[in-house]
């Protein structure tokens, strides 16, 4: 199931006015852009799937994102 309803998510990008759009093979450099983003008011990201094993860092990512950047 869904950690947030899909009205929700599309509300909060309308807030925003935009979606990052990232893909970086090292996990750290993608902890601290998505830190910086969302200290900045983002709350919908998007990882694009552009390298080997982006699933795994993905993966990685969210476990991570859950505890750091609730929203």
């Amino acid at each position: 199931m869904a950690k947030f309803d899909k009205l929700a998510v599309m509300a909060k990008i309308g807030d925003t006015g935009m979606v990052p759009v990232f893909y970086h093979k090292d996990l750290d450099v993608c902890k601290n852009v998505v830190k910086a983003c969302y200290e900045g008011g983002v709350r919908a990201f998007e990882f694009t799937n552009r390298g080997d094993f982006a699933h795994e860092i993905f993966g990685e990512l969210v476990k991570w994102a859950d505890k750091e950047c609730p929203e």
